[in-house]
């Protein structure tokens, strides 16, 4: 078994501790100091240094420190970091996030950068079936295709992982099929390239301006949907949410859910569990950082009043005493006071995005509320 991992573990929190920095219980890689306002975050072997322009000579110490027992350069401002570019615009007060560079990159190798354009990655109504998987000796022939889809499936994955929330349905649905890919899949796969390609220059943008900040919901909130039974294969259903703060997109999730739900007020009634998880984390990790002011309580959205009821009235019906023990986190959250819910018109439901395939319209106006176009 490797033991890398484990060891520069042991020896960077063995420093860590060496220079008074605490390790963040809510999160094994983030370390920091309250006093000296410094956060320090580990990504595998690099170290990223956070801290306000106050606390500057705390944290040169500190790096300083960190140097002494490790093989680091002088810091400097983070502009790439694994292929995500990121610009600061101080006079505004606004980061922006984008993988631009990267998604050309791999427009190229796709020979793809020429495709024409798409408004959406997905077509409304179109389901991905096992049913249409090729036979044992039709993959045989489809090998260079299937070897084609998985490598493109993976490039994408890291996209949504980083900025391109608005793929993340259509590559959670592609991801399925990476065993024996057929000639649709290939299809949608390649209408997903022909949308990135049209939005390559889009990416997340943090406005924390005063006038930006003013216009914002204060602190954070969430939004949460799910689409029911609308896998064709398993009828499983899928569930997704979005976290923001001050309207900075910092959280998404778009996945199918491991049990059958049968209704879909059940389908809401489990995502509101999903969110109420990833609410409960944020409150652990910005409590223990000082910042707990922000999420007492956080504010979910969801756009199904049954399911909100279910939540706030712990009443047993029978269409809801199947309901497994897991699922009813987000009632004890509610009582608890961790979050609160609220109804939202299904119109400005944004995490519809990350359930189902939309329309041209619909798709647009919940896409500019997460990423907007970037200039590099």
């Amino acid at each position: 078994i490797p033991q890398g991992p484990r060891l520069w573990h042991g020896k960077l929190h063995g420093i860590a501790k060496d220079l008074k920095l605490v390790q963040c219980r809510s999160e094994f890689s983030l370390y920091y100091s309250l006093e000296r306002h410094l956060y320090l975050i580990v990504w595998v072997d690099d170290l990223f240094l956070f801290f306000p322009s106050q606390a500057q000579p705390g944290a040169l110490q500190l790096w300083r420190g960190l140097q002494k027992s490790l093989q680091l350069e002088d810091w400097m401002d983070i502009d790439d970091c694994l292929g995500c570019v990121i610009k600061r615009d101080r006079a505004n007060r606004t980061i922006t996030l984008s993988q631009e560079p990267a998604i050309r990159k791999l427009l190229l190798r796709l020979n793809m950068h020429e495709a024409n354009d798409v408004p959406t990655p997905m077509v409304p109504n179109v389901k991905l079936s096992k049913k249409q998987c090729p036979t044992a000796e039709e993959a045989a022939l489809m090998g260079d295709e299937q070897r084609w889809y998985r490598s493109t499936v993976a490039s994408l994955i890291y996209f949504v992982s980083w900025t391109r929330v608005d793929l993340a349905y259509c590559v959670s649905k592609a991801c399925k099929f990476m065993h024996n890919p057929g000639k649709d899949h290939i299809v949608v796969l390649k209408r997903i390239i022909r949308y990135l390609k049209a939005t390559a220059d889009r990416g997340l943008v943090y406005d924390f301006s005063p006038a930006g900040l003013k216009a914002a919901k204060e602190g954070m909130y969430g939004y949460y949907d799910a689409s029911n039974a609308d896998c064709p294969d398993t009828l499983k259903s899928t569930l997704a949410y979005l976290f923001f703060f001050f309207n900075a997109l910092i959280s998404w999730h778009s996945k199918l859910h491991s049990v059958i739900t049968t209704s879909t007020n059940h389908s809401e009634y489990c995502a509101a569990a999903k969110a109420a998880k990833e609410a409960k984390w944020f409150e652990k990790m910005m409590t223990e950082l000082g910042f707990g002011s922000f999420v007492k309580p956080i504010d979910l959205f969801s756009d199904s009043k049954g399911s909100i009821a279910m939540t706030y009235n712990p009443v047993q019906r029978n269409a809801s005493k199947h309901i497994d023990l897991a699922d009813h986190y987000a009632r004890e959250q509610q009582e608890r006071g961790t979050i609160t819910i609220s109804y939202v018109s299904t119109r400005d439901m944004i995490a519809d995005l990350l359930t189902k395939p939309l329309g041209n319209t619909d798709f647009k106006r919940h896409c500019d509320k997460l990423i907007k176009h970037t200039t590099l």
